[in-house]
């Protein structure tokens, strides 16, 4: 039982380490000029978050030469390990990034151990940015928006039938020949809109036109780009946007459909503890500018509520509706996943 005392010991410490910290936290401007002028004093903001490398150079481009005092460092983090280990060394009082992206399925977590600053008074701090982007609790700052198309390989498609809506995948046409996703993400947003009777039926018709049902996106893409399958119901757009960019050759394309379903993709808090909790605040409020947008442009994942991103002019130039999941998503989300699931013969699926 001397492991289990230890185990006791170490989180009891862990809780007063955190307390300790959690009372010790740095100072939060109360106005946008104080916020600057502290965040020029810090000097530098830690990011974790899921940027490319190659792209980070744009983010921090725009940034310095509105705030050139303040140097902006990257931690790179994928998946959500990265974010558990960051929220489970936050409470043991280890904080090494200033604002990070919290994954969905953390954000109450995050919430309930208390690691995050505020609730912060984001919608006064930056006035001029659309509400949207905050979230009502205070906590998080909506940067990036995940978006779900229709993928094609232009070579197996003709032009006729390169679908345009989501009930162009019901058409017998594709019949046993196209791919979904087991995860249902591009579906449940549409629950908004379609409502949950319309929603299951859509999922019972696409069940019957029986798609090969794939887990991995970046496989089915590559599968598809490769000429085993021609078209796909259901991608996140970055993720066809990125095998784009590392291969312009690739064989693939992409329909913007009639009514185009967004996520949550990147929601940013400013930790307690934070070093540099200021400058965190600045660089939350800058990305939510049209300057600090570009680099989600080159990600595919920048706001349709920021006028001239990519994504505004996406939606311009195709008509598309927006259908804009919303903050309460993670209220109901989950239990729409596994009712579409349910409809597609996969009970255990989407828990």
């Amino acid at each position: 039982m001397r492991w289990y005392k230890g185990a006791i010991l170490l989180t009891a410490i862990s809780v007063l380490i955190s307390s300790s910290v959690a009372g010790a936290q740095s100072r939060i401007g109360k106005t946008l000029d104080e916020i600057i002028d502290l965040a020029n004093k810090e000097g530098q903001v830690r990011i974790a978050t899921s940027w490319e490398l190659e792209n980070q150079p744009l983010f921090a481009k725009g940034f310095n030469q509105k705030y050139p005092k303040i140097k902006i460092e990257l931690n790179r983090v994928t998946g959500i390990d990265t974010r558990e280990r960051i929220l489970n060394e936050a409470i043991a009082g280890i904080v090494e990034s200033d604002i990070v992206n919290v994954s969905g399925e953390l954000r109450q977590q995050y919430i309930k151990a208390g690691v995050m600053a505020g609730p912060l008074e984001w919608r006064k701090l930056f006035p001029s940015i659309k509400e949207i982007h905050f979230s009502p609790d205070g906590y998080f700052v909506l940067s990036a928006f995940s978006k779900y198309v229709l993928a094609y390989n232009p070579s197996l498609v003709p032009k006729e039938k390169v679908p345009k809506k989501w009930e162009d995948c019901l058409d017998p046409y594709w019949k046993g020949k196209f791919v979904t996703m087991v995860r249902p993400r591009t579906f449940t947003a549409l629950y908004r809109a379609w409502g949950e009777e319309k929603l299951l039926a859509y999922a019972r018709s696409l069940k019957a036109n029986q798609p090969i049902w794939k887990s991995g996106q970046t496989a089915a893409l590559t599968q598809t780009a490769a000429g085993e399958y021609p078209m796909v119901c259901g991608m996140a757009y970055h993720s066809i946007k990125g095998l784009q960019i590392s291969d312009p050759k690739i064989n693939l394309a992409m329909s913007i459909p009639s009514e185009l379903p967004f996520h949550v993709g990147e929601a940013l808090a400013v930790m307690k503890g934070a070093k540099h909790p200021n400058a965190a605040v600045l660089l939350a409020g800058w990305l939510l500018t049209a300057e600090g947008q570009k680099g989600y442009d080159l990600e595919g994942s920048s706001s349709p509520f920021v006028e001239g991103t990519a994504t505004t002019k996406l939606l311009k130039e195709t008509g598309a509706k927006p259908i804009w999941a919303g903050w309460e998503e993670l209220k109901y989300e989950a239990d729409v996943a596994r009712k579409i699931v349910s409809a597609w013969g996969f009970p255990k699926a989407g828990k």
